[in-house]
């Protein structure tokens, strides 16, 4: 069995007992880590080690240690809960791409006491060209799911993109590179959890469909993602069927979610007003005048009139406060295209909804400075794994469904 280079072989322990290690400065350290690790940044993570590991570890012999960990590991997913005990609470990660992970041990203090290698018994999955036929054409996706076994299904997650020409991993052919979508599904799958990603209709392999662009409608999305939810309902191989809408998928995951029979919904920076209003907006912040703005509504509006009319008719706030599932609602709160106030509008139509804000996850998921530019910067660099947060955080509002 290959051999791994991994810091200390045995846990340190105090005498302090932990209570609610998840509503501590535990997170700070996870996402200071995950951040460090990401970046490659060995002298970084060295500040997070407790004085007993400094003493056995040197800086020069952690830096030497570091490239062979994350050789073995390869990209970090999300931490979750592993184990607490007197003086510890341990959280593990798995890697996106194979079977190992990393364990962090973390002492009373919120400083890192052990890292060991972790194996991921549920990381095996497997991965199917998925196909959903139309009465105009066919969508072309991907189903990832844990390995199938004996006496376990899975529950199943539709993930419905954001607005434009955007693909089933999160990337344009206007510039977006994010695999944003592609990277959910991932860490999904290593808390044994399938997903459904597809390509939107004229994107990327979903381009054999009857008419012409210029003749989208927003109800061609709606009925797209319904077919969607209509097929995972007939896999036996699943335990249940949630949505996660994106941005303007939020919106049409909120429709299809009361329209279909599904088991919860989230709303992933989803926004809270009418198309018009969202555009007006953006167009706003980007500096135009009154004047500029009202100009390049109307020429918005002449150019994809059939679309946008269409998306403007429905309100995303009416839209779910008819659903009679779970509801959860997602924000970051470094959002450059939708932000608090549309949260608040959307928690206020669904007053029983999960509301989570993310201190500083941007519009494609990612930890980001409050800088513009660099905030900006993270649409094309998709080795920037998705904030910390945000996955753990999806799993709750999932495991707790089931236990109702």
């Amino acid at each position: 069995m290959r051999r791994y280079h991994f810091l200390l072989a045995a846990l340190l322990y105090s005498t302090v007992l932990l209570s609610q290690p998840d509503s501590s400065p535990y997170a700070g350290t996870l996402r200071s880590f995950s951040t460090w690790y990401a970046v490659n940044a060995p002298d970084s993570i060295y500040t997070l080690f407790n004085n007993d590991v400094k003493a056995k570890v040197s800086m020069d012999t952690w830096r030497k240690a570091f490239p062979n960990i994350k050789g073995s590991v390869g990209t970090l997913g999300s931490f979750t809960l592993d184990a607490t005990g007197q003086g510890y609470v341990n959280y593990v990660a798995f890697g996106a791409n194979g079977p190992l992970g990393l364990m962090l041990s973390l002492d009373s203090t919120y400083h890192i006491q052990g890292i060991f290698p972790k194996q991921n018994p549920a990381r095996s999955s497997y991965h199917t060209n998925y196909r959903v036929h139309l009465p105009d054409g066919v969508l072309s996706g991907e189903l990832m799911a844990p390995e199938r076994r004996k006496g376990y299904k899975p529950p199943v997650v539709l993930i419905i993109a954001g607005s434009g020409p955007t693909d089933r991993n999160g990337n344009s052919i206007l510039g977006l590179h994010t695999d944003c979508y592609q990277q959910l599904a991932q860490e999904l799958n290593s808390q044994g959890i399938a997903s459904l990603r597809y390509d939107k209709r004229w994107i990327g392999e979903s381009m054999n469909f009857k008419g012409s662009l210029d003749s989208l409608r927003f109800e061609d999305y709606v009925g797209d993602a319904r077919a969607c939810i209509r097929q995972l309902r007939t896999d036996t191989n699943f335990s249940s069927v949630y949505v996660i809408g994106h941005s303007e998928g939020a919106l049409i995951g909120a429709i299809v979610s009361h329209e279909e029979k599904v088991d919860g919904f989230v709303s992933l920076a989803g926004a809270g007003f009418p198309a018009e209003s969202v555009l007006r907006k953006q167009l706003t912040q980007s500096g135009l005048d009154q004047a500029g703005v009202e100009k390049n509504l109307d020429s918005l509006k002449k150019g994809k009139e059939l679309y946008i009319s269409s998306w403007n008719n429905y309100d995303p706030a009416r839209e779910i406060s008819k659903l009679k599932v779970p509801v959860m609602i997602i924000q970051g709160l470094r959002d450059l295209q939708v932000d608090r106030a549309d949260a608040e509008k959307l928690a206020a139509a669904a007053p029983k909804a999960w509301v989570v804000y993310m201190d500083s996850m941007n519009h494609v998921l990612k930890g980001v400075p409050a800088d513009k530019r660099a905030n900006l910067s993270t649409y094309n660099h998709p080795q920037l794994q998705l904030y910390p947060d945000l996955v753990p955080a999806i799993v709750s509002f999932i495991r707790s469904r089931k236990k109702e």
